[in-house]
């Protein structure tokens, strides 16, 4: 995990890389930004704001939201409303408009005080997020979750490694549902995402994949489906340091 350097947030990066953007939204609290920040969103997304009924869930959604917002106009040049987003196959977000930047693609991701954005010009990408200290009785999630072949290499793992495996295959497959848009309830238990003895992710057909852990209490992935061009991807974790600056430097 990097802080982000301008010299490789180029356009044409994209097109062989997937560039996962973290942010913790509760860097912002009781900076006295969050009412020039919701000036960054579009019409409809400061009404979602309002709806949304804790100050945690609206802390998530702003800086989800202007994340998403900054983050696209960094390789693109554009301001940030110009961004207009619309909804997919199960309801995976899209992007509309402008439509001069037709081939870049985007997925959101949040857990408790993390929210990460994934974006590349490869192909579809997914990612998630897991907040993973809390307990889990695993064997039990996992005969509903994994496959049976997973669930059997599980069983034979320490119990402290067990729990970790579990969290990265969980992040794993919701990461390759989001980015090949396949259901998750037609494909969660039956998808196996193998992985090398150190943990790396072992690439499904032309589905690429990354775990990282953000820090000892998360753990997140990224899958994004290239096109043959693009051949091997290059996946890097980056820290958004300053969403906000960026954010508050563009006039309306």
């Amino acid at each position: 995990m990097t802080l982000a350097s301008n010299s490789r947030l180029s356009w044409d990066s994209l097109l062989t890389a997937v560039h996962a953007w973290q942010l913790r939204p509760s860097e912002w609290r009781g900076s006295g930004v969050r009412e020039r920040l919701l000036s960054q969103l579009a019409a409809d997304e400061r009404a979602r704001y309002e709806e949304l009924g804790t100050e945690a869930m609206r802390e998530t959604y702003l800086a989800s939201r202007v994340l998403c917002r900054v983050t696209l106009s960094r390789y693109t040049g554009a301001h940030p409303l110009e961004w207009r987003f619309g909804k997919g196959p199960y309801d995976k977000p899209i992007l509309i408009e402008p439509d001069r930047f037709a081939s870049l693609r985007f997925n959101l991701t949040h857990t408790d005080d993390l929210v990460i954005l994934a974006v590349t010009r490869a192909g579809e990408v997914g990612v998630d997020a897991e907040e993973t200290s809390r307990p889990v009785d695993v064997s039990l999630v996992a005969r509903h979750f994994l496959s049976r072949r997973q669930e059997a290499r599980l069983a034979k793992l320490a119990p402290r490694e067990r729990a970790a495996r579990f969290y990265e295959q969980w992040v794993l497959k919701e990461a390759y549902v989001k980015a090949t848009g396949k259901g998750l309830a037609n494909t969660i238990d039956r998808l196996t995402i193998d992985q090398a003895d150190d943990g790396t992710p072992i690439a499904i057909g032309d589905c690429q994949f990354s775990l990282c852990r953000p820090d000892s209490n998360y753990v997140a992935a990224a899958a994004a489906v290239a096109s043959c061009r693009a051949g091997s991807l290059y996946f890097e974790w980056l820290v958004a340091s300053n969403v906000t600056d960026i954010a508050l430097s563009y006039t309306l």
